[in-house]
């Protein structure tokens, strides 16, 4: 559907616009394929994705970590990642507090993912910053999270790779060994993205590339 009318005329006449669908609203577009303009300052766009108690905690020490260089997450997001963890085994005092979470309670949802991590002892493994580039380690180790998420389907590879190029690329002082995933993305970008796997499929295999390497990557 590309507007209302479009719906009203689908829904009660069974005719819709012969035109291809497309997103309008940066919001929208952010989720659906990270087009350029959308901001990439928003909540990242993936779904949780571990399938042991170590992988959901490590889920949990990512989502720290993009708070520890300012990232911000809806309520729900992360009371999916204390759901996830508490199916998978994962035992905390308020773990079960934060995955029972219903919509009236989501002002509490912050307080206690910051007590979770403290009961998992999470907080102490989280790097310092001190190096020149602020949050240095943390934005590498964020990066290859990202990318993982999208090789597994969790995060979308246009929406994903616009948040690398920024918070990673951007932020890392431009290194070169992102520069080929960054000309990927700017490429998937420039055209209609919804309709052009063939690029989708590009950041795919280039954050294959990445991660099947050395990490950091050598510049």
């Amino acid at each position: 559907m590309n507007d209302l009318s479009d719906y009203v005329r689908h829904e009660f006449t069974g005719r819709a616009s012969t035109l291809p669908a497309r997103a309008t609203v940066g919001f929208w577009s952010y989720f659906v394929n990270g087009s350029p303009g959308t901001d990439v300052t928003a909540p990242t766009p993936y779904t949780p994705c571990a399938v042991s108690a170590q992988e959901a905690i490590e889920c949990l020490r990512m989502l720290a970590l993009e708070r520890l260089i300012g990232r911000q997450h809806q309520p729900h997001q992360l009371i999916e990642a204390g759901l996830t963890a508490l199916v998978l085994g994962v035992e905390t005092e308020s773990l079960p507090l934060l995955a029972g979470l219903c919509r009236t309670d989501h002002e509490s949802a912050e307080e206690l993912f910051a007590q979770v991590l403290a009961e998992l002892g999470l907080p102490e493994t989280l790097p310092d910053d001190d190096t020149d580039v602020p949050w240095q380690a943390a934005r590498w180790e964020l990066v290859r999270w990202w990318l993982r998420l999208i090789v597994n389907g969790s995060l979308a590879p246009g929406a994903g790779g616009d948040v690398i190029t920024y918070e990673g690329w951007g932020a890392l002082a431009r290194p070169r060994c992102l520069q080929p995933l960054v000309d990927t993305v700017d490429a998937y970008n420039a055209w209609d993205a919804v309709q052009d796997r063939t690029r989708e499929r590009a950041i795919v295999t280039e954050a294959e590339r990445l991660l099947a390497g050395p990490w950091p990557p050598p510049e």
